[in-house]
């Protein structure tokens, strides 16, 4: 297998099996590497180079492991010599998603059981046209008592999103910041420290089957909801009375919390019943999970009531706040059935105080950052051409790069200040 389609050198693949069945050969290895990870891509192209003899019409797709639906339709073989262009229907970003599973399938099948079948591969290439931002020099420096993230000397690129975080150690000290010599402390935001409570209301659910319980339904007939995904599985029918047969979850999906909070309480509380408690069998099990996680015990309606009842689930396990993106409440429906008529999931977490600042990257940036004392008192000037002028602030270049120097001495009426 050549990677370059100018390459004059070529691979054979030979199909001589009895049948006349269709097999598939799979061309991948693409190196997305090779363009780098914060690339503009402006355009790309896929293209085989080969040729069949002696068999049936041969055609190519892209693909990606599972699918040909990256292709926008297939390319047929030539029995010359053909350097073959794809048109994608995927994005860049889906094509690389796929990684190795990614390339170029093609169907080699006979004519018949006397005809043995050939493919020619002289090489596979993506030609990919892209650009790559500017790099930048973005500098962060702290005075005072506290922490900046992210610290020091980075490099970024024109078009990056640029996210500073500022935590005091003290909530009573003041927070200042210049960016590039003018201050910015008017644009940081503040974030509280405290305690909150969020929740989501799931809405009512009620089961669409005519009679569902021991009686009467025979298979589990779906879910009907209001205000949230809900996805249900049917393949497991009417079993005799007893066991699970249906499994379906509701989506959770809580008020977007800070990601470096801490959950301090995560609960649900669902209303539901079953149809009856005099059985052996599952009637109505519900929990709360987060993916397969499970953060709380598994409570059955059937040792509850019949009677419409609000229960609470607790989680034991406390999530993430990564966690909660996936959080579910999960529920198994046992043969004599039951409903759930709607849920209330309920969060709380803590924060802390601290200030943030964004910005796009489009040049060389210098932030310093100062918490407690706001630097001297005094007005700071330096000579320009010749003239005085007031100072924001001093720079002195220390180990290769400039910092604000809060330690300049000025000579005030011959003393030094």
């Amino acid at each position: 297998m050549y990677t370059n389609t100018d390459s004059t050198n070529y691979a054979t693949v030979t199909n001589s099996r009895t049948s006349t069945s269709s097999y598939y050969i799979y061309v991948r290895g693409f190196n997305f590497d090779a363009v780098p990870a914060n690339a503009v891509i402006n355009s790309f192209t896929i293209k085989l180079k080969g040729n069949y003899s002696g068999g049936y019409s041969q055609v190519m797709y892209l693909y990606d492991g599972t699918s040909t639906s990256f292709g926008s339709s297939e390319r047929a073989f030539s029995s010359t010599v053909t350097t073959h262009t794809f048109e994608p229907t995927k994005t860049w970003e889906d094509i690389v998603a796929a990684g190795s599973d990614f390339g170029i399938r093609i169907n080699c099948r006979r004519n018949s059981r006397n005809t043995t079948a050939y493919i020619y591969i002289y090489g596979a290439e993506i030609e990919v046209d892209y650009t790559v931002p500017n790099p930048r020099t973005i500098t962060t420096t702290l005075n005072g008592n506290g922490t900046i993230d992210p610290s020091g000397t980075m490099t970024c690129y024109d078009g990056d999103d640029f996210d500073l975080v500022i935590e005091p150690t003290n909530s009573s000290d003041t927070v200042t910041a210049k960016r590039d010599g003018s201050d910015i402390t008017s644009q940081l935001v503040h974030h509280s420290a405290g305690s909150h409570t969020d929740n989501t209301v799931l809405g009512e659910y009620t089961l669409v089957s005519g009679s569902f319980n021991g009686s009467g339904a025979t298979y589990f007939q779906g879910l009907e909801g209001k205000g949230v995904d809900n996805t249900k599985t049917t393949s497991n029918y009417y079993s005799g009375g007893s066991g699970t047969i249906a499994v379906f979850t509701y989506k959770l999906e809580l008020p977007e919390i800070p990601n470096d909070a801490t959950i301090t309480r995560l609960y649900c509380q669902v209303n539901g019943h079953a149809e009856s408690t005099s059985q052996s069998s599952e009637y109505m099990c519900v929990q709360l999970r987060s993916g397969n996680t499970e953060l709380s015990d598994e409570t059955n309606f059937k040792s509850v009531s019949t009677s419409n009842t609000t229960i609470t689930l607790e989680a034991e396990t406390l999530p993430t706040a990564a966690q909660l993106e996936n959080l579910v409440l999960y529920c198994r429906l046992g043969y004599y059935g039951g409903a759930i008529n709607g849920a209330t999931c309920y969060i709380e977490y803590t924060t802390k105080e601290y200030y943030s600042y964004s910005f796009v990257v489009s040049g060389d940036t210098a932030i310093v950052v100062t918490i407690g004392s706001a630097g001297p008192s005094y007005t700071l000037y330096a000579k320009v051409n010749g003239v005085w002028k007031q100072a924001a602030a001093v720079y002195v270049k220390r180990n290769g790069s400039w910092v604000e120097a809060s330690d300049v001495l000025a000579k005030d009426n011959g003393t030094w200040k």
